[in-house]
């Protein structure tokens, strides 16, 4: 193999050790980078049951083999056990971090342990090493990347050093940023790096890239790239829109599926003053991740009002999801969750949910209605630093549920709160929710796209759910950015021929099967973590709510159908009906023996 990607950088905070490793290249070839490795190491080495704040617990940082010898694959995975759920989970973020990690000549950074002091891990050329900074406590992710700003950071806010289970992981987060930042946003892996202690990590690379595609013929190499950089030209650009992925939320709206009262509606009148085209108005510059030409990322200003990136996701769960239809409070709210470092999905779900319970009388010593932007900030700030009713909401959204008797109000799969598509309209979405490995999930299987414009069996939706949760588990191996074969006006099939091609490049040996293949591995060895951590059939199941109908459309999702499409699902995985997956299965996929 000429891949120069098989070392990895262990931290162990408990020791202040920092030391290089090799990975095997048996490994590397059969689970290659990104979600592949993160998930072999995971399940390898992190025990069964420990508590997910346990200095036994590890947090793995990847990125994907492609970056900066390619153009686009500049996203890194974090993942650890989750906090919120207990389960498997891994979260991706753009920004230049994998980028620069290529270039120190590692693939990933695996952290373990715990500090008695607040510690900064710092990797350049002339050092690897932790260093203590205290000081930085309670510093926000602007704040830090202000602070560091010659080097791509990774770091928390207030609310991961404060253990809040949906605290965020952020990337070159800093105001004014030049190139696009990132978050890797769901799961609570902030609250991992500050239950150890670890404020952030700084990076610079120095490898330049003819020295990382030693090997790889260059005319081959070119001519991929130029391939590549028509088709992000011809068919991701027209329709990317603002953002990466804002156009949704006309789609979303349209088809009576964008959540709003906390999934009691599934779209409200005035959801055209936040959709795409409102935002462009207030558009005042478009920024970039390294070595991408998409620019999905936007600078917007009304007003006093600025935020550098906003994503469909925050604008529906922060906007109609507690009905606020107003751009400037939706830019407030996002602003400070991005600062203290909370996941915009789960917060959204629980402004919702506590509101709904106040206006339902079930709240008897809080009082919040929909709407109240100033409400909702200070109660932002009560869960980043855990005061009053914040320090439970800080639990997450099933805990809180089950505390407060109400979890028919609560929108979660397995602990992770559900995202912003109502599956009632979109069916095939309740099985994506179902059966994704982190929990209720949209990135798993997104089978909207296809399901409002095409009439589908509940079989087909099952070959379609499996068919994307394989292969985006494969191209998050890579790691491919979301935004690039999502916005794709047509079927981004000959992107993803180039994609492996491109890895071949490295010394590998794929095929379009083989490589579909690979993600179906990885799947199996994340469902592998899950069922050691007790998850069976009864836990790939919906929110109550999502089988009642709604009040405005009467769409339901009956327990029958989806009972259907789960054991469609499970036949066609090679798993039993429990949920377990079947020893041929592992046998077939290489499992059997880890």
């Amino acid at each position: 193999m000429v891949y120069p990607g098989k070392v990895i950088l262990r931290v162990d905070l408990s020791s202040d050790k920092v030391e290089e490793e090799e990975l095997t290249d048996s490994i590397v070839e059969k689970f290659v980078g990104g979600k592949g490795l993160a998930a072999y190491l995971m399940y390898r080495e992190i025990k069964p049951g420990i508590d997910p704040f346990s200095p036994e617990n590890k947090l793995f940082i990847f990125a994907g083999p492609l970056a900066f010898i390619y153009p686009t694959f500049v996203r890194t995975v974090v993942a650890s056990k989750s906090p919120l759920t207990g389960l498997f989970c891994d979260s991706y973020a753009g920004g230049s971090f994998a980028v620069e990690l290529r270039r120190t000549g590692y693939i990933g950074v695996v952290i373990e342990g715990k500090s008695d002091k607040l510690k900064c891990l710092k990797i350049s050329k002339e050092e690897k090493r932790l260093f203590e900074c205290e000081q930085l406590r309670g510093k926000t992710t602007y704040e830090i990347g202000e602070l560091f700003r010659d080097y791509s950071v990774l770091t928390i806010g207030p609310a991961g050093e404060n253990k809040v289970r949906f605290a965020s992981i952020y990337i070159d987060w800093r105001r004014n940023p030049i190139t696009r930042p990132g978050v890797a946003g769901r799961g609570g892996l902030g609250a991992i790096l500050g239950s150890k202690n670890l404020k952030a990590i700084v990076l610079k690379g120095w490898l330049r890239v003819d020295e990382l595609t030693k090997g790889i013929d260059k005319s081959v190499q070119r001519n991929l790239i130029d391939r590549y950089l028509k088709i992000i030209e011809e068919d991701v650009m027209p329709g990317i829109g603002i953002g990466g992925n804002l156009p949704v939320f006309k789609v979303s709206a349209e088809a009576k599926i964008l959540p709003t009262k906390n999934f009691q509606l599934g779209s409200h009148e005035l959801w055209r003053e936040l959709a795409d085209d409102a935002w462009a108005k207030v558009l005042v510059n478009r920024i970039t991740c390294p070595t991408c030409p998409a620019r999905c990322g936007t600078t917007i200003k009304e007003g006093i009002f600025m935020t550098e990136r906003i994503e469909y996701e925050t604008v529906a769960m922060n906007g109609p999801n507690i009905l606020i239809l107003d751009r400037r409070a939706l830019m407030l709210i996002n602003n400070t969750l991005n600062a203290l470092g909370m996941d915009t999905i789960t917060t959204g779900n629980i402004l919702a949910f506590i509101t709904e319970l106040c206006e339902r009388g079930l709240l008897k010593d809080y009082k919040i209605s929909w709407g109240e932007v100033d409400s909702y900030i200070r109660l932002i700030y009560d869960i980043a630093y855990r005061r009053g009713l914040g320090d439970l909401l800080a639990e997450g959204l099933a805990r809180v549920a089950k505390i407060l008797n109400a979890e028919e109000y609560a929108l979660h799969v397995k602990g992770l709160e559900i995202p912003a598509y109502d599956p009632r309209g979109v069916v095939g979405m309740a099985l994506a929710y179902a059966t994704a490995d982190r929990g209720g999930d949209h990135l798993r299987a997104w089978t909207v796209g296809v399901e409002v414009t095409t009439k589908l069996t509940l079989e087909d939706l099952v070959n379609l759910t499996k068919y994307l949760q394989d292969r985006n588990a494969a191209l998050w191996t890579l790691i491919a950015c979301d935004n690039i074969p999502s916005n794709a006006i047509r079927p981004p099939d000959e992107m993803i021929r180039i994609y492996i091609k491109m890895l071949n490049t490295l010394g590998f040996n794929y095929d379009e099967e083989s490589f579909l293949k690979l993600g179906e591995r990885i799947y199996n060895l994340t469902r592998m973590f899950n069922v050691r951590e007790g998850v069976r059939r009864k836990d790939d199941s919906l929110p109550p709510r999502l089988h009642k109908q709604r009040e405005d459309t009467g769409w339901v999702i009956t327990r029958e159908d989806f009972e259907k499409m789960l054991d469609l699902y499970y036949s066609k995985r090679g798993w039993s009906s429990d949920g377990v997956p079947l020893k041929e299965t592992l046998e077939r996929l290489g499992l059997q023996d880890l």
